[in-house]
């Protein structure tokens, strides 16, 4: 269980045609916390009834002993009344009062720890609303604070700031206007700094993918040396023999160190080259000898049982039931879980922030045609969608193509689920809801604004995947 989670309303844009666990809370804390307490007392009672089953046993066959030693020491320092050889009482693991004890501990202390990170889940995760207006509203400079959050170096200022662009392009027309009219903000005007932001994290996407499939091989190209460019030193002294410099063994002067001699020079020829002359006898009759021995010692089965592919067999077989355990689970490398390490980052996900920057896009750009009074919104139109689209294919050739492959301890993969990565999923359809509502926006007059046919045949085609998979969903349920 995922206890530090935080769930915020940050859902995809076509909220209407995802089907998903709603994480949208109410937007008062207090309801939160009365709706979802009494399901945390109930974890809380089910663990301290286990607590105060195995509590005590454990306690008075580890615990008790060292913490008596400890009392007692600490009790004769302050009173020394007491004597060195107090004995420890005997009391049984399932005595009433150490049963109450346990259960009671158990329960406050695990009702401090859930409580206090339910409440501060809770609180963290509340809108980037302050009165009725984001959270930049009070600021000297309100886009200024907003950019900057935006380009912020830490990722939960970053993640609140997009999800305060989100709201901002819903919900808060008059702060959009101020946005779009923004031209003399330091660094240029608002909105080409915003969608400059917001461009580039959804980019992101499509770069760790393109670096997880060709690795850049410039920091190994700068560290081989070619060695015909070295230069060394001149020679000083004379060159290194080439014939042997072991000094020769004395001459045998009796027959038993002419044994010896003639010994030792066979051995060292088999050792060294086995496989020609003498030695290569010597080796084919080992290895008949080794096969004769073990055809004659062992049965076929037994022979069977210590073979080298019977071996690896029951290893395999064994590896692959722990990996399915409870205990083998951490050490599991699930394809969603490379998915989004390399699609969203690591070491966390990034997918709610590139959803915010796909949803603020989406609406500014649809509520500039009204509200963008000197139409600079309208040029950026194609590179929005081009970036769109490109984040789409990526995405989509990472789970469906063979860029990525099931490790192999991912023991639970099937190939008819390689799509049910959730993020992706709902990133994918951000995307859709985004080309879709841009194209039902500026569709119409494209080659005005720069739309190239080609993009706009690829974004109508990527926006009609999800009516397409609607029709069917509904053909499959009449």
């Amino acid at each position: 269980m995922d206890y530090d989670k935080i769930r915020g309303s940050v859902d995809p844009v076509d909220q209407a045609s995802t089907p998903q666990e709603s994480s949208q809370a109410p937007a008062n804390p207090v309801e939160q916390l009365k709706s979802r307490f009494p399901k945390l007392l109930q974890e809380i009672g089910i663990i301290s009834s286990f607590s105060a089953v195995i509590g005590p046993i454990v306690y008075s066959l580890t615990v008790r002993k060292t913490a008596w030693r400890i009392s007692h020491a600490c009790a004769r320092f302050l009173q020394r009344d007491i004597p060195s050889k107090a004995e420890l009482s005997i009391i049984p693991p399932y005595h009433i009062t150490l049963i109450i004890r346990s259960l009671i501990s158990s329960f406050c202390l695990l009702l401090l720890w859930r409580g206090s990170n339910l409440a501060f889940s809770v609180y963290v995760a509340q809108e980037p609303v302050k009165r009725g207006q984001p959270l930049t509203q009070d600021s000297s400079d309100p886009n200024g604070s907003l950019i900057n959050g935006l380009r912020s170096r830490k990722s939960l200022v970053r993640a609140f700031s997009f999800w305060e662009l989100a709201k901002i392009s819903q919900s808060f027309p008059q702060r959009r206007i101020s946005i779009f009219k923004d031209i003399d903000c330091p660094g240029g005007p608002a909105w080409s700094q915003i969608s400059s932001e917001c461009l580039k994290m959804i980019q992101g996407i499509h770069t760790r993918i393109l670096e997880s499939s060709s690795p850049s091989t410039q920091h190994q190209q700068q560290l081989f040396i070619n060695p015909d460019q070295l230069q060394s030193l001149p020679r000083m002294g004379i060159p290194p023999k080439e014939e042997a410099v072991v000094l020769q063994p004395p001459a045998p002067s009796n027959k038993r160190e002419l044994v010896e001699s003639k010994v030792g020079s066979f051995a060292k020829s088999v050792g060294n080259n086995p496989a020609s002359g003498n030695g290569s006898s010597v080796v084919q009759k080992s290895k008949y000898y080794l096969e004769q021995a073990r055809t004659k010692l062992l049965s076929p089965e037994q022979q069977q049982a210590v073979s080298l592919a019977h071996v690896q067999s029951t290893f395999n077989a064994y590896l692959t039931r722990s990996l399915r355990s409870g205990f083998g689970q951490p050490f599991r490398q699930t394809f969603a879980r490379r998915v989004r390490s390399i699609a969203f980052g690591q070491p966390f996900s990034e997918c709610v922030t590139i959803v915010d920057a796909i949803d603020a896009l989406t609406r500014m750009a649809t509520a500039s045609i009204q509200e963008d009074d000197y139409g600079k919104v309208a040029r950026d139109i194609p590179t929005i969608v081009q970036t769109f689209i490109t984040t789409h294919q990526s995405l989509e050739n990472l789970i469906v193509g063979p860029l990525l492959q099931p490790h192999w301890t991912d023991v639970e993969f099937q190939e008819s689920r390689r799509e049910e990565v959730r993020d992706v999923q709902v990133t994918l359809d951000a995307l859709r809801h985004g080309l879709r509502e841009l194209m039902n926006a500026f569709g119409a007059f494209a080659p005005e604004i720069g739309l190239e046919g080609k993009d706009v045949r690829a974004a109508e085609m990527i926006a009609g995947k999800k009516e397409k998979k609607k029709t069917e969903m509904m053909e499959g349920i009449e």
